[in-house]
């Protein structure tokens, strides 16, 4: 029997926005303090380039003055983009693992309620397929040991 795809993008709310904002948090903090790290690096060649550069024109000094506020915006930018990246990741990772325990919470109330202990289906490609096969070999073992 074919699944049909998800339509929801939180499956599990609760667990996804946790997972979502703990991901893009310290990826976030990764990625500033590189940033960071890095801008202060830049700075420190570019005030010793300034140094040996007092000897040179005054446009060049300016050249540099102005290029080093374009790194900064830049380095702002490519921060800006990878968080939005690794939002979007965490989304669909969380969704990768959110899914099957969705699907197996709702299977768990339907064999409840039908007092009858069923196989697990998962989607293809889905976590925890492994989990779903021995839940199903433990079903067979529990509906022979009933006798159904």
């Amino acid at each position: 029997m074919r699944m049909k795809a998800r339509t929801r993008l939180l499956v599990l709310n609760k667990f996804q926005k946790w997972f979502l904002f703990n991901f893009v948090f310290y990826t976030g903090l990764f990625l500033v303090v590189l940033g960071v790290g890095l801008f202060v690096w830049f700075k420190v060649i570019v005030s010793e380039v300034m140094q040996i550069a007092g000897l040179l024109s005054e446009t060049f000094v300016s050249t540099i003055q102005k290029n080093i506020l374009l790194g900064g915006y830049v380095l702002i930018i490519l921060v800006s983009c990878l968080l939005a990246l690794a939002a979007i990741q965490s989304l669909w990772f969380s969704r990768r693992i959110a899914g099957p325990i969705f699907a197996l919470a709702r299977h768990l109330e339907n064999c409840e309620k039908s007092g009858r202990v069923e196989h697990l289906t998962l989607r293809k490609g889905d976590l925890f397929c492994d989990i779903a096969e021995k839940f199903n070999r433990l079903a067979d073992k529990v509906n022979q040991s009933k006798g159904v």
